[in-house]
């Protein structure tokens, strides 16, 4: 991403996003909108647009994604789903081939932390939640698991890095204990941060799936619980509120949430080689975490 100071860089970026929409019908005329770069992505950049109908949210995507485990055509159909089941917003453009991603901008706000420890709010996540893992998996998504992401991402690691083998054994030990219980496939979001969600006249939208597919929705509810570090009082809220995990669920939740901090780790480790690189600390912090047990 281009420093907020680098002028020419931004001008550049914004020239070849204006190529993009001018070459897709669906967007052609929206290439001469005016633009304002949204902060705070640390892969894909992103802008709102303003046209004379509205104000959409386009997306160029990381060119590196795959990397990253993520599938840029599985995305589209996710995409499409869960617009038309009103949990995203609607979409008007998604080309993998390009990258390229328009939607609706919803004017709203991206939750704040302190957001979702209230109980009001952890009702209206699990809501969501349920809604979204009780909708038919459409064809050609991608299979998400865990355990092959973990190994995906690990192989990238150089083998001399501190904390990698420590991991990697409590990681497997973790994922033998996971594999003891029937799990049950869902379409789910696999990353379900409170920045990815959008309050807009009291409606609650979910965004940024490119981590979506068909998954053990027991990594849905632990990967929301591990990312917010929530407490025996609050995860029992949700848990109740969201109404679908088995005994077997809840016998591994705190497996399932070491082995999404863990995922999470490797992804930090992989996308900021260079520790000092990393703004957001994360991958000192939950190192720290896992090597405890403490999520």
């Amino acid at each position: 991403m281009p420093e907020p100071f680098d002028v020419e860089a931004l001008l550049a970026d914004e020239s070849a996003l204006r190529d993009l929409l001018r070459g897709c019908e669906a967007t052609r005329a929206l290439a001469d909108g005016r633009l304002s770069r949204i902060a705070g992505g640390l892969s894909n950049r992103a802008w709102r647009l303003e046209v004379r109908d509205g104000a959409w949210f386009v997306r160029r995507a990381h060119p590196d994604a795959a990397r990253l485990g993520v599938d840029r055509r599985s995305e589209c159909i996710v995409l499409h789903t869960v617009a038309a089941a009103g949990l995203a917003p609607p979409i008007l453009a998604c080309d993998p081939g390009v990258g390229l991603l328009v939607t609706r901008f919803v004017a709203g706000q991206a939750w704040q932390a302190a957001a979702v420890t209230q109980q009001a709010n952890l009702q209206r996540v699990a809501d969501c939640l349920r809604r979204l893992h009780q909708l038919a998996v459409p064809v050609d998504v991608q299979d998400v698991s865990y355990e092959r992401q973990a190994g995906h991402l690990a192989s990238q690691l150089p083998a001399a890095d501190p904390d990698l083998e420590r991991l990697q054994s409590l990681a497997t030990a973790a994922f033998a204990r996971l594999r003891e219980r029937q799990a049950s496939t869902a379409l789910c979001h696999h990353d379900l941060h409170h920045l990815n969600m959008i309050e807009a006249r009291g409606r609650l939208w979910l965004v940024d799936w490119e981590y979506g597919g068909r998954g053990d929705p027991l990594f849905d509810v632990a990967g929301f619980l591990a990312m917010h570090q929530l407490g025996p009082g609050p995860s029992a809220t949700f848990v109740m509120s969201y109404g679908r995990l088995t005994l077997a669920d809840r016998l591994r939740l705190d497996d399932a949430r070491w082995v999404f901090d863990y995922v999470q780790w490797l992804w930090y480790r992989l996308r900021f080689p260079d520790l000092a690189a990393d703004p957001t600390g994360a991958v000192e912090r939950l190192a720290k975490r896992l090597l405890h047990c403490d999520n």
